[in-house]
């Protein structure tokens, strides 16, 4: 019975769901496709840009418990803050689902493969 159990990776969106299972190891599959949930809504296009001409990227908007909450522009599956890229990078490239997956995996081993790039979603997950 145990196997009829939809997981989370299968209720992805396939493009989503192929990705997650090309650059993470399968033990973290449901963490990547969980993380991707609350970061998007698996919506491929979602874009938080708290960013203006007041408050360009990385400029402090808030302290949220205890966290230092900046102006970024996050984009994507997993909410990739385009901020803390390089400025030759075309930020809108993280639209596309294995960008998206393959730059977060970059960060989630940059993180000692972690998910605190990911502090709040991660958090709620009990993942860190």
């Amino acid at each position: 019975m145990a196997n009829d159990l939809l997981t989370v990776l299968d209720a992805a969106p396939n493009e989503l769901r192929v990705c997650i299972m090309e650059f993470w190891p399968s033990d973290e599959w449901e963490h990547a496709a969980s993380v991707a949930k609350l970061e998007s809504g698996w919506d491929a296009f979602a874009l938080n840009d708290t960013t203006s001409a007041h408050f360009p990227c990385g400029s402090e908007l808030e302290m949220r418990g205890g966290v230092r909450i900046t102006a970024e522009r996050s984009v994507g599956y997993f909410q990739i803050n385009a901020c803390n890229l390089p400025a030759d990078w075309e930020w809108q490239r993280l639209y596309n689902a294995r960008h998206n997956c393959g730059t977060a995996h970059m960060l989630w081993e940059q993180a000692g493969k972690r998910w605190s790039p990911w502090y709040f979603s991660a958090t709620n997950l009990n993942l860190i």
